[in-house]
């Protein structure tokens, strides 16, 4: 009975862990939520042809494809990161990221991690990047160097730019928050939802069980989390002895802000936007008015200025593009013409030909006299090359 009290217990706690998840923007309607560009990226035609990925950019082992950003392949010592070219400056948002990871064995290594940090990172020691950032690093470990046996596992570290992570004991004493959840080999992309909002950070993780991105389990929360107030956005990876695929789907950034303050800053713009037209309409008569008395002072020197010359009338614009299309019509059916007449004297040729093979039986292979073959030839050619005619003729009514 008590077994059964925990099996019911354990799926109540999974349900109600599931669709956790509520947009910031729902839960609070002063929010303003807004979709950076600039900050994300996703397939399809996620890479331009020359392998380049729009405002970001990516070194180390890292390849770009059409639909993905392969941070590692599966082979050992490789490191690979991608970072934008743009900073954020939001005291709140939202980082949705679709990931995959993939190798042959029963165990991989070492990671992915997901950065937020004052200056973009290079390659080094820390999954890819480098040490002693300052910032937000959210990491997929997928080895057990501690033998604890709690990997893989998705935890949080914020760093001044003081601490190194202590690789060797998988960063124990240093890790703000984690869950431990399997990420590797799963049917479907894992999904990561890193969100900051008033100085709190909260993630969720769909781990890859259900084709439904919505279904997302809550992982951690750690209140009071101070990052820096602008800040590069990037992704990287390491393979060490073991070796897994870790490739990046979609990274998809939100940012908040308050619609009161939003409001008030429209209304400052718009200020700013009649000024800067009262300073035009104001040039622009100063400049009228010099402009008619250079003509007062130097009649003779000046000729009178007619906007209107520089432009094309609407009458004159569509006779001119009636002309075009006619000229373009008359082209074509030269052309057809061109062709038609090397196409008969081909016919004539063959007809020819075959006509002197056929003077013993005087009949074709249809059993049809020779002549009559070839002035029915003859005459679906030119049958067709009148319907052609009349068919191109006819645009010029349209």
């Amino acid at each position: 009975m008590k077994k059964f009290y925990n099996l019911i217990l354990t799926i109540y706690t999974s349900i109600i862990a599931i669709y956790a998840y509520t947009d910031p923007s729902v839960i609070n309607p002063q929010l303003l939520k807004r979709f950076e560009y600039k900050l994300s990226f996703k397939g399809p035609h996620l890479a331009f042809k020359d392998g380049t990925v729009p405002f970001w950019t990516f070194g180390g082992s890292a390849i770009a494809s059409d639909d993905q950003v392969r941070v590692t392949p599966s082979i050992r010592s490789q490191k690979g990161w991608i970072w934008t070219k743009n900073t954020m400056t939001s005291d709140n948002w939202l980082l949705d990221v679709k990931l995959r990871v993939n190798g042959r064995g029963r165990i991989g290594a070492d990671g992915l991690a997901i950065w937020f940090t004052e200056k973009p990172g290079v390659e080094g020691p820390v999954f890819g990047s480098n040490d002693f950032w300052n910032g937000l690093g959210v990491f997929l470990d997928s080895f057990d160097n501690d033998a604890l046996q709690n990997n893989p596992i998705i935890a949080v570290m914020v760093n001044d730019g003081t601490k190194t992570y202590d690789h060797p004991h998988d960063g124990t004493g240093q890790i703000q928050g984690s869950c431990i959840r399997d990420f590797r080999n799963k049917p479907f992309a894992i999904r990561l939802k890193i969100e900051y909002i008033n100085q709190g950070l909260a993630i969720y993780v769909n781990n890859g069980i259900s084709q439904d991105d919505n279904a997302l389990e809550f992982c951690t929360r750690i209140d009071g989390v101070k990052l820096p107030k602008t800040g590069y956005l990037g992704v990287s990876a390491e393979t060490g002895g073991l070796a897994d695929d870790h490739d990046v789907l979609e990274f998809l950034t939100n940012t908040y802000s308050d619609k009161q303050a939003t409001a008030q800053n429209q209304a400052a713009t718009d200020e700013q936007a009649r000024k800067y037209k009262e300073e035009y309409e104001t040039y622009e008569r100063d400049l009228k008015k010099q402009q008619d008395d250079y003509q007062k002072e130097h009649p003779d020197l000046t000729t009178p200025y007619n906007e209107k010359a520089l432009f094309e009338s609407e009458y004159d614009r569509e006779f001119r593009t009636i002309l075009e299309g006619q000229d373009q019509i008359r082209l074509s059916l030269t052309s057809i013409d061109r062709k038609m007449i090397e196409l008969l004297g081909r016919v004539e040729r063959i007809s020819s030909t075959t006509g002197e093979q056929q003077q013993i039986t005087g009949k074709d292979r249809t059993g049809i006299p020779t002549d009559v073959a070839r002035i029915q030839d003859i005459n679906r050619v030119i049958n067709a090359n009148n319907d052609m005619s009349r068919t191109v003729q006819s645009f010029a009514y349209v």
